[in-house]
């Protein structure tokens, strides 16, 4: 059976053809790697495939026409969808470094650099990350869930109590009674299965943060 850290299933996000076919050709290539291969040319439909697709990795090309891929690297982690990325420049520097970074990629290779060893070296310590994080990234998308069900007024009150205010400042600013804001909190705390007041607020702050 062949090690899980090289059998992988990948996206390819590009609106250029020829380097969606290089890319292909140097994944092939790989010794001890199993790659299941896709590709996207419409940046703009990024969101809703990878959703729908839950690739185990992207590959996501910096300069597209219709959509730069920092844009539709935002927009996937907006959605909520953390799933390894590797951004494709056809340079690199410090600046490209840090706003590939600051967009929430987990690496970014130079088109020349494909043809080397950093590809799977590159590819194996982002899943290797991504396995890592793979708890709290779990946690994170079933506290966004969770907090989906809160009422209208649960989300108030939560929002007070992630701020830091106690059960009688809540009440006083909400113009409540302090039993009726400990009632709140009582459900709030069940519905996001926090353990304790310090829970919850971690749990509501890592989740919001992504």
């Amino acid at each position: 059976m062949p090690d899980l850290s090289t059998t992988i299933s990948v996206l390819v996000i590009d609106d250029n053809e020829d380097d969606i076919r290089l890319l292909d050709e140097w994944l092939t290539r790989l010794d001890d790697w199993q790659v299941t291969f896709h590709s996207l040319l419409d940046p703009g439909q990024a969101v809703e495939t990878v959703r729908q697709s839950r690739p185990g990795l992207v590959f996501l090309d910096y300069r597209m026409g219709v959509k730069t891929g920092l844009e539709v690297l935002r927009d996937m982690r907006s959605a909520k969808l953390f799933l390894p990325v590797i951004v494709l420049t056809g340079e690199g520097d410090e600046y490209i470094a840090s706003e590939i970074t600051q967009a929430g990629a987990d690496a970014y290779l130079v088109k020349d650099d494909l043809k080397t060893a950093r590809l799977p070296d590159t590819m194996r310590r982002v899943m290797e990350q991504a396995r890592a994080s793979a708890p709290q990234r779990e946690e994170q998308a079933q506290t966004l869930e969770r907090l989906e069900l809160l009422t209208p007024r649960e989300r108030e009150v939560l929002d007070e109590l992630v701020a830091g205010l106690t059960n009688k400042e809540v009440a006083a600013k909400l113009h409540r009674s302090v039993e009726t804001i400990k009632v709140h909190r009582a459900h709030i705390m069940a519905k996001i299965q926090a353990e304790s007041t310090a829970d919850l607020v971690r749990r509501v702050m890592t989740a919001r943060l992504g």
